[in-house]
């Protein structure tokens, strides 16, 4: 199995570590991550990967954020906001690696369900 990223920025876990239980990881996102990687379904592996911790559950992902002092209150982000919050900080810090992933996200398969991720991908690049 290649053990190689698939890219840098978005897709940052070797497909052969998931499989070999080496990372924290909830089904059944971390067999869609493989899968629609194998299948070049770009946008889907996105998806996959932002739920791969379990951090993420339905599209939502939750944290805490500090509220001062000794409180928190809990943050709600939609996976495809959180998507493209960090796309937006890619292109800015790392221009570059991002041209490099747009590149790679260009030969996405017809089949990708997410073709909403990759679309927005691309339009945070265009800017």
């Amino acid at each position: 199995m290649d053990s190689s990223l698939p890219e840098q920025l978005f897709l940052d876990l070797h497909v052969s570590d998931v499989l070999a239980i080496q990372l924290p990881r909830v089904e059944p996102f971390e067999s869609q991550y493989c899968t629609a990687i194998t299948e070049e379904r770009y946008g889907d592996a996105i998806y996959a990967r932002y739920h791969i911790d379990g951090q993420a559950k339905d599209g939502i992902y939750t944290d805490l954020r500090d509220n001062g002092g000794d409180s928190f209150i809990l943050h709600e982000t939609s996976v495809f906001d959180m998507i493209m919050e960090d796309a937006r900080s890619y292109a800015e810090g790392y221009p570059d690696l991002y041209r490099d992933a747009l590149l790679f996200y260009s030969s996405t398969s017809p089949n990708d369900t997410r073709r909403d991720i990759i679309e927005g991908l691309f339009k945070i690049g265009s800017k």
